[in-house]
């Protein structure tokens, strides 16, 4: 790849055909799909809660094949350690000599794309072996930070929390997911794509052979992808539209002016600077994918709950119902149309 800067127009090309031949293969996921990309073009990482058999695994292994980046996996478990994620110093003696040296064996996390399964099966001390990873892109072991390749992102699949066995993610955890995805069931034309493609043996995971072999069309490589990154950072947040953005996630702060009365009583704790950060970030990157150069309204619509859901707290009794967080969230989203309806409707 040459080092000439890459032009939005390019780079919305590369992102639609990127999209396009994922959707090749993972049916009835176009939400999951989108997200995932508006993820990797942020720089960031994907939470993706579902029930088991939504192409959740299938998507991670479709994007390392396409985008031609390393991948690797690990099954979260309760017996799983830190050092089965990052690694670990193991002594090493040299036969010739005899001295002894300390040499660092690389865990799975050293990848481009790591799927980290079932990431809530895990205890809470494993779960934390991310938090360095995912923020700083290093992990240290002893007194040696190694540093992680580039791009780093981790797909992390989760089970609903009232499963046997699982470890509820902590708020520090969750905040370091950009984007919490929920994956829904295939609609009826989807679900019998998956059938036909499972009755030609081309569903992902079930080809042999000559089959398994076959490689995606190179389109991209590691110094594209860092490209389409540094592409989205050109596409321009109108002022009006920032500091809209800026009073939506202020108005999940109880203590907040910004937060409606009616609202107030049912929120613990709201959304942080990151969240606004977070949201900002992957509304240009959606806009880059639609071929927009200006984020609009409507790409903050689209996101702002997987973007907020998980950063935001209700209390016990506002919690009566499945995803009450994306229902307070549409709530939000109904006042500030209503209050900044001016500055909304010049930018849609």
């Amino acid at each position: 790849m040459q080092d000439h800067k890459m032009s939005l127009e390019q780079a919305a090309q590369l992102v639609q055909d990127l999209k396009r031949d994922v959707s090749q293969s993972i049916f009835g996921q176009e939400d999951l799909i989108v997200e995932a990309i508006c993820c990797l073009l942020s720089g960031g990482h994907i939470l993706m809660t579902g029930a088991p058999g939504l192409a959740k695994t299938s998507l991670v292994r479709v994007f390392a094949k396409h985008l031609h980046l390393h991948f690797g996996r690990v099954q979260f478990t309760p017996d799983l350690l830190p050092s089965d994620i990052i690694g670990s110093d193991i002594l090493n003696i040299d036969p010739e000599n005899g001295r002894k040296a300390f040499e660092f064996n690389k865990g799975p996390i050293f990848v481009n794309l790591l799927l980290a399964d079932e990431i809530n099966r895990a205890s809470p001390r494993t779960q934390s072996a991310l938090l360095e990873a995912m923020q700083e892109r290093t992990c240290t072991v002893g007194a040696h930070a190694h540093i992680l390749p580039d791009p780093f992102m981790v797909f992390a699949t989760q089970n609903p929390f009232e499963s046997e066995g699982a470890f509820p993610l902590p708020e520090a955890q969750l905040d370091r997911f950009l984007l919490h995805t929920l994956v829904d069931y295939p609609d009826q034309d989807a679900e019998e794509k998956i059938l036909q493609a499972h009755a030609q043996s081309k569903l992902v995971g079930e080809q042999h052979g000559a089959q398994a072999q076959e490689v995606a069309a190179q389109r991209m490589s590691v110094e594209t992808v860092k490209q389409l990154i540094a592409a989205k950072q050109n596409v321009v947040v109108p002022d009006e539209l920032l500091s809209v953005i800026n009073r939506l996630v202020r108005a999940t702060r109880p203590q907040d002016a910004n937060c409606p009365d009616h609202l107030r009583h049912l929120i613990w704790y709201g959304a942080g600077p990151r969240a606004g950060i977070s949201l900002l970030s992957v509304c240009r990157s959606l806009a880059l994918l639609e071929g927009s150069d200006t984020v609009r309204w409507r790409h903050v619509r689209r996101l702002v709950k997987p973007a907020l859901r998980h950063r935001i707290k209700l209390v016990v009794q506002a919690q009566n119902e499945q995803n009450a967080e994306d229902g307070f969230i549409e709530s939000l989203l109904t006042h500030i149309e209503e209050t900044a309806h001016l500055a909304v409707k010049g930018w849609m």
